[in-house]
C-alpha cells in the first residue's frame, strides 16, 4: 500500500532513485518528487516502488548533488535521515541576442545611407552599404526584401510625412 508523503525507492529502466510521493491522479498515476534532483516524477506502476529504510536514505543522501543549474556546490554531504536534501530547480534565463554595434534599426540605417548618397539607390545597394559601415546587422536570409517592404510600408502609412520617396521600381531616395 502506497502512502502519500512517504519515501520510496523507484527503479526505472536505467535509474534507481529515491522519491517522495506527493499525490495520486484519478487514472492511478502517482505524482512524486525525486529526492536526487528535485523534479516531478510520474510513477505509473506500483511494482517499481519499494519502501526505503534509514540505511537507503543515508546512502542516497551522501550521493545527492546539487542541480546542474544550481550555482552553489555543497562540499559536505547531506546526512538528513528523515528527509534527504532536494536541490532547488532554477529557471534558465533566455540568452540575449547579439546587439548590433550601433544599435540602429534597418530603416534608420537606410535613411542615413540615402541621405549621404544623395541619389536613388536600390535596396540591395542600401543593404551592402549598411553592412559595410556596420550600421545594422541583419540575421535574415533576404534583408533587401525586408527593407523594401519596410520602406514601402512607411511611404504608404505616413504619406507626405515619410522620410523616403519611391522614385522608380525598387529605387528610393531620402527627403
Amino acid at each position: 500500500m502506497i502512502k502519500i508523503g512517504n519515501c520510496y525507492i523507484a527503479k526505472f529502466a536505467k535509474v534507481t532513485m529515491p522519491v517522495r510521493i506527493e499525490s495520486q491522479k484519478e487514472n492511478g498515476v502517482w505524482i512524486s518528487r525525486s529526492l536526487t534532483h528535485g523534479r516531478v516524477v510520474f510513477v505509473k506502476n506500483e511494482q517499481i516502488l519499494r519502501e526505503c529504510n534509514e540505511s537507503d536514505l543515508v546512502e542516497y543522501a551522501k550521493t545527492v548533488v546539487p542541480n546542474r543549474r544550481s550555482k552553489k556546490q555543497t562540499s559536505t554531504p547531506v546526512l538528513a535521515v528523515e528527509t534527504p536534501h532536494v536541490a532547488r530547480v532554477r529557471k534558465v534565463k533566455a540568452k540575449r541576442r547579439n546587439v548590433p554595434e550601433f544599435g540602429l534599426t534597418l530603416l534608420e540605417a537606410a535613411y542615413r545611407i540615402l541621405r549621404e548618397a544623395k541619389k536613388p539607390l536600390a535596396c540591395q545597394e542600401i543593404i551592402n552599404r549598411v553592412a559595410k559601415k556596420k550600421l545594422h546587422r541583419s540575421s535574415g536570409a533576404t534583408p533587401q526584401n525586408s527593407l523594401n517592404s519596410a520602406l514601402a510600408n512607411e511611404i504608404r502609412t505616413k504619406g507626405d510625412q515619410a522620410r523616403f520617396v519611391k522614385v522608380g521600381r525598387g529605387l528610393f531616395v531620402a527627403r
